[in-house]
């Protein structure tokens, strides 16, 4: 015992992980002093107690101080797996991933239980509880198998709950585990002896079933190591610590088959010391490495993984081919490396990568598709708050800007900051779209001042001398001069609705909103139409709604455009259309409706997509759209109907402002009530 003290206090200072190794350290201690007092007192088997018809006698020359060394070793073996698997649990529910976490601690209890059940089965006393204990063990190193895999699962991106066949293995587990609970029974699995050595204890006789079941769990666990070892593979990370802890973990299965062919070794499972060694390598010393493996699934982003001092602690393989310059650079700072990235972001959050990077790489045709870092959306150690994210440009090797996408998230583990994660993004495409998008609303911009300005002047005194001519026009004149008119009318009309179109797209007032008086804005907007189309009747109620609702300035160009949509795509001489308004506690719905040809069915929402000339009249072409998209930033819908016995009705809805008012001091109310509870 002085000696495992000793040793204990020589590793103390070399532990990794600081109080959490400590308490493991000092739980194997007293696990191993339980061990002894179980062994040294009433549980531990003595020759008064045996009974010489219930043995069989062995190879002979094993001394009693052998014997106690052999039974001191297995029991403790297990218990310390036990004690390790269980005090390891809280250190798993740190995991952020949730199927990662539930798999990982489902193998830690099942290896906890398991284990516990050998401890019981050697020291227990009566062969009824030992045999028990022994049976709990065996049921639940097959839930551990089943706990295996879907961590396995887990860890490298396969979801186990959208698995295939998912009830189908569950029922085989439950009709194993069936089996084995009612052994005593049919004894199937396992037949029972007294032996004496390597010291006395009711030992197990395996049968074939039990061979059969252990050969197929050894094929789940295969799949499992397939699955981890695979990832680490194409990870690109360092995994070299990881695929070591991984070849430790298998080394007691060597045990399990040669158990029972060597004196000193029963025929037991020792994979829960493996599980144990895992838990300890993962969630205790390669922790970060445990982390950073795990988050190469579905992102073909390239990641650096820095430590607290912003060295170079790891990078994968999209990474290295992105950055040459981190070939190598492991251990060294980012700064000296790649100074572009280590940089902070500037006032408008943009950090600027310059070369060297090379050509965007083609996820498709250069990374495999298990060569990826996810973006930490619920992963296990990142901290969200605090990400700086940014957008820099480089040249790459032909001499193309490119553009990248940089955040910045911290590892945090047992709530300290351990490190930072680095994840490149190449939004070249993404980057060159929004400034294509920048340079065309320039352009509307533009547009939109000549057209106001230049063009809607220059239109207005055309048709203002036009005007003029009216005395001076025979009768002969006077139809190609009132063509003129309605054609420089047009063109006015046209230019307000151009200029209101790129308002609505590019300019502010569109994201404020207030309430409207809609009757007023109808009415108003009848009156000009009137003007505007003489030979057109337009009937409105005499006394319309008294209705607010939200919108702008704007809201006049939408009815404008549907009553000139109206008239213009009719095709009687003197078109009819009339308005009604239909009021609800929330919404308001005003209808448009013509006696003109109607729209077909097929046409009914074509008709305000952008560029729609709607029935090949001689509309605007952006009238109809520009109300769809007023319309939807007001909050509202519009769409057709059919009018009878023909023509077409077009129905704007629209939110009430008084409904929204409600709504608003329905919340503050809420709010107030809420206040003074908790005051």
């Amino acid at each position: 015992m002085l000696g495992i003290l000793g040793i204990a206090a020589l590793i103390r200072p070399l532990a990794v992980g600081g109080a959490a190794i400590e308490t493991l350290l000092w739980l194997a201690v007293l696990t191993v002093v339980m061990v002894a007092a179980l062994w040294s007192g009433s549980f531990a088997p003595r020759s008064s107690d045996r009974h010489p018809n219930r043995y069989r006698t062995g190879r002979e020359g094993c001394s009693r101080r052998t014997m106690d060394l052999v039974f001191l070793a297995h029991v403790a073996v297990f218990a310390l797996s036990a004690v390790v698997c269980l005090a390891a649990l809280p250190r798993a529910a740190r995991v952020g991933h949730p199927e990662t976490r539930e798999g990982l601690m489902g193998l830690l209890l099942t290896s906890a239980v398991w284990a516990g059940g050998y401890v019981g089965y050697l020291v227990a006393p009566g062969e009824a509880l030992k045999t028990a204990s022994y049976i709990v063990g065996f049921i639940f190193a097959l839930l551990a198998v089943g706990a295996w895999l879907y961590f396995c699962a887990a860890y490298t991106g396969r979801s186990p709950r959208r698995a295939p066949y998912r009830r189908l293995v569950v029922g085989v587990f439950a009709a194993t585990s069936l089996l084995k609970a009612t052994n005593p029974l049919h004894e199937l699995y396992f037949t029972t002896a007294w032996v004496s050595e390597p010291f006395p204890y009711l030992a197990i006789r395996h049968e074939l079933l039990y061979w059969a079941v252990l050969g197929l769990s050894y094929a789940v666990i295969a799949v499992g190591f397939f699955m981890l070892l695979e990832q680490f593979y194409y990870a690109g990370a360092d995994s070299r610590p990881l695929v070591g802890l991984v070849a430790v973990t298998a080394i007691p299965t060597a045990a399990t088959v040669f158990g029972g062919e060597l004196s000193w070794l029963l025929p037991l499972m020792y994979e829960p010391p493996g599980v144990a060694l895992f838990a300890v390598g993962t969630l205790f010393v390669y922790v970060q490495r445990f982390e950073t493996i795990r988050f190469a699934a579905e992102s073909d982003d390239a990641a650096i993984f820095l430590d607290q001092a912003g060295r170079v602690r790891d990078y994968n393989r999209t990474a290295r081919l992105l950055f040459p310059a981190l070939r190598g650079a492991v251990g060294e700072p980012l700064d000296a490396v790649l100074p572009q990235i280590a940089v902070d972001s500037d006032d408008d959050g943009v950090i600027a990568i310059e070369g060297p990077a090379r050509d965007r790489i083609d996820s498709a045709d250069r990374i495999d598709s298990a060569d990826r870092i996810d973006s930490a959306d619920g992963t296990d150690a990142t901290d969200r708050t605090g990400a700086l994210e940014g957008a820099g440009e480089a040249r790459d090797s032909t001499g193309t800007v490119r553009f990248f996408h940089v955040s910045r998230n911290a590892f945090t583990a047992g709530g300290a900051t351990s490190g930072e994660l680095l994840t490149i993004d190449d939004i070249t495409d993404r980057e060159r779209y929004r400034i294509q998008l920048e340079e065309r609303t320039e352009q509307l911009e533009a547009l939109n001042r000549v057209v106001r300005h230049d063009i809607r002047n220059d239109m207005a005194v055309i048709h203002g001398w036009t005007e003029t001519l009216r005395d001076h026009v025979d009768e002969e004149g006077r139809d190609a001069l009132e063509r003129v008119l309605r054609k420089s009318a047009h063109v006015i009309e046209l230019t307000e609705t151009a200029r209101e179109f790129v308002d609505s797209l590019a300019g502010d007032a569109v994201l404020d909103v207030k309430p409207v008086d809609l009757g007023d804005v109808v009415t108003a907007e009848v009156r000009t139409a009137r003007d505007t189309f003489p030979n057109a009747t337009f009937r409105v109620p005499d006394d319309p709604p008294r209705a607010t609702v939200l919108a702008n300035e704007m809201l006049a160009s939408v009815f404008r455009n549907l009553l000139n949509n109206a008239v213009q795509h009719n095709d009687t001489a003197a078109p009819e259309v009339t308005v009604t308004f239909e009021a609800a506690d929330d919404r308001v719905r005003v209808r448009v409706a013509d006696d003109g040809p109607g729209v077909p069915d097929a046409e009914k929402t074509e008709l305000f997509g952008k560029g729609e000339k709607g029935l090949d009249s001689a509309g605007t072409g952006i009238g109809l759209y520009l109300v769809s998209v007023l319309t939807r930033q007001f909050g509202g819908d519009v769409w057709i109907e059919d009018n009878e016995p023909r023509g077409a009705v077009f129905v704007v809805e629209l939110a009430r402002a008084e409904a929204s008012d409600r709504a608003v001091d329905g919340d503050a109310a809420v709010g107030a009530l809420g206040g003074d509870a908790s005051g």
